[in-house]
């Protein structure tokens, strides 16, 4: 007799829990259905993104035209945070609050928790480095707005004027757990 793997409940957690306005929202793991379609979803973008010639923009094109249809016209905020959307909807949170969190729950499903947390920590930027703390930015308003790299290199900071990078709760749940 072959091997026997414990119960994989043992390694997940209910889902993905995003914090908004200090409200804890759970996002269930997502179906197969749903799972193999963001799947497609992102491959088949990768292939409009590579696209090089006419040629291959139709042919990605046309595979997007022949990816499977989810029951319903529903959004893919909609789609992926599942009851969440309509959690959020009447706690009257703000639509692009809900449009970063279905962005993050998307990155989850395909890219997995720390794709996910590392969109959600970088304001939906992840290429970008990472927001400063509160001394740090006082220092670089002190300094003319820069910053240096660790290589010697100076890159400009873009302007937050109005703007808040989303914070995250204490919770790191992020779909999977360690075993017990």
């Amino acid at each position: 007799m072959g091997a026997r793997l414990g119960d994989l409940d043992q390694y997940w957690s209910p889902g993905l829990t995003l914090t908004v306005h200090g409200r804890e929202y759970v996002v269930p793991l997502a179906s197969a259905e749903l799972g193999l379609w963001c799947r497609r979803l992102a491959e088949v973008t990768g292939e409009v993104h590579r696209a090089s010639s006419d040629a291959e923009m139709q042919a990605a094109v046309a595979r997007i035209e022949r990816m499977p249809q989810l029951p319903g016209d529903l959004s893919l905020p909609e789609r992926v945070l599942g009851d969440v959307y309509q959690q959020m909807v009447d706690d009257k949170i703000k639509d692009p609050y809900i449009q970063f969190c279905g962005q993050a729950a998307y990155i989850w499903i395909i890219g997995g928790e720390e794709a996910a947390e590392r969109y959600w920590t970088s304001g939906g930027h992840p290429e970008a480095p990472g927001p400063a703390n509160r001394q740090e930015r006082r220092a670089q308003q002190r300094t003319g707005g820069t910053r240096t790299g660790g290589g010697g290199e100076t890159q400009s900071l873009a302007s937050t004027s109005g703007t808040r990078s989303p914070t995250t709760s204490g919770r790191r749940s992020r779909g999977r757990r360690k075993a017990r």
